[in-house]
C-alpha cells in the first residue's frame, strides 16, 4: 500500500511540473524559441511554417490568430520603448527609422490581451499605402491622443500596449537575413499625461 502512495504522489508530482511548465512556456509574453529581436521589435520568423516548434504551435492555437505564412510575411511586436519601458498609452511616442523592402508594411496598437486599441477616432492602424515619406528621409510616425503634423496614429485607452509591424512580401524571415537584420522603426517616448 505504501509504494502505492509513493507511485502515485511521484505521479502527481511529475505531471504538476509538466503541465506547470507547459502552461508557463505557452503564457510568456515572447516566443520561446527561434525568435528574431531588432531593437524592441519581435518576431517568430517560423511562426506559419513547417518550422514551428510545439510549444510555438500551441501559442498560436491557444490564442486564436492566423499568423503570415514563411513566404507572406513578418509581423514584429513591440512592448517596450527603445529605453527598455513598457509603451504606456498615456505617453507620446515618435517612431522613426527605415524598413526593409517590402511591398507593404502596417502599424498597429493593441491591448495587451490582443484587442484593438481603442481610441476617440476609431483609426487603429496606419500603412505604407497612406504614408507620406519625403525621398531620402527616414519614416516618422507619431503616436499620441491629440492629433500631430504628418503621418498620427492616435492612442487611446490607459495602460501598457503593443505595437505591431507587420511586413508583407519581404526577405526578412528568410534565414539569410535573419544572419544580418536590419534595423527597424526606433521607438522614442516624449511626454506622458
Amino acid at each position: 500500500m505504501r509504494l502505492i502512495l509513493q507511485v502515485l504522489l511521484a505521479f502527481t508530482i511529475a505531471a504538476g511540473l509538466g503541465l506547470g511548465a507547459t502552461w508557463w512556456s505557452l503564457t510568456q509574453a515572447s516566443p520561446p524559441f527561434g525568435a528574431l529581436a531588432i531593437g524592441p521589435w519581435r518576431a517568430a520568423p517560423d511562426v506559419g511554417g513547417l518550422g514551428a516548434d510545439p510549444y510555438l504551435r500551441a501559442r498560436i492555437a491557444r490564442s486564436g490568430e492566423a499568423p503570415l505564412a514563411y513566404g507572406d510575411g513578418l509581423s514584429f511586436d513591440a512592448t517596450t520603448d527603445d529605453a527598455g519601458r513598457p509603451l504606456d498609452a498615456a505617453c507620446d511616442y515618435r517612431l522613426e527609422g527605415d524598413l526593409p523592402a517590402a511591398r507593404l508594411w502596417t502599424l498597429a496598437a493593441f491591448t495587451p490581451t490582443g484587442g484593438r486599441l481603442a481610441n476617440p477616432l476609431g483609426r487603429f492602424a496606419t500603412s505604407s499605402a497612406e504614408t507620406v515619406r519625403m525621398a531620402g528621409r527616414p519614416i516618422v510616425i507619431e503616436l499620441a491622443r491629440d492629433a500631430r503634423p504628418g503621418d498620427w496614429l492616435p492612442l487611446g485607452g490607459e495602460g501598457p500596449f503593443t505595437l505591431r509591424l507587420s511586413l508583407y512580401d519581404t526577405a526578412l524571415g528568410t534565414p539569410l537575413a535573419r544572419a544580418a537584420p536590419t534595423a527597424l522603426l526606433a521607438i522614442i517616448r516624449g511626454g506622458c499625461r
